[in-house]
């Protein structure tokens, strides 16, 4: 009863009859929340996707710096760098050595020869670009060399 009186004195200041306090959202109402919350959630999803994708260019980045001190300890034990032909897989399964014995590998499996993409990280020595021993690249979300934003290609000696 205290509650009913409450209801009716909120309507009463409200301007509303008892009546008119007990209605629902009209139809209206419920289609102009639901089209704002469809309008939030695509600008957020449009917004964490494009990040995602920047995530995973700075992914791309760190694998190379991992490649490059695999690379190092390569050329430490070897005096030299992979040649092209060798490639990267000279980092799991090294060739042997002048005397005949295998070292351990430089990478623990192949996974982790290719980029957040899933496509092989190219590899060059002498590099393409530059005067350097060697070069990583990887060619992007698109996987082929060109493009821009997240499709560009991506280089061990840039930025």
């Amino acid at each position: 009863m205290v509650k009913a009186r409450l209801l009716r004195t909120r309507n009463t200041l409200m301007g509303k009859t008892a009546a008119e306090g007990s209605k629902g959202m009209t139809l209206i109402e419920i289609m102009v929340v639901l089209t704002l919350l469809g309008i939030v959630m695509t600008v957020l999803a449009v917004n964490v996707i494009g990040r995602f994708e920047e995530g995973k260019v700075d992914a791309a980045r760190l694998q190379m710096k991992n490649l490059e001190t695999a690379l190092l300890n390569y050329k430490l034990k070897y005096s030299r760098y992979p040649t092209t032909s060798e490639g990267l897989q000279a980092l799991v399964t090294p060739p042997p050595m002048k005397s005949g014995r295998t070292p351990g590998a430089f990478m623990d499996n192949a996974d982790q020869l290719s980029d957040p993409w899933g496509n092989p990280f190219q590899y060059f020595s002498p590099a393409t670009s530059g005067n350097h021993d060697y070069e990583i690249v990887s060619y992007g979300a698109d996987g082929a060399t060109g493009g821009s934003t997240t499709a560009a290609d991506i280089s061990n000696w840039e930025g």
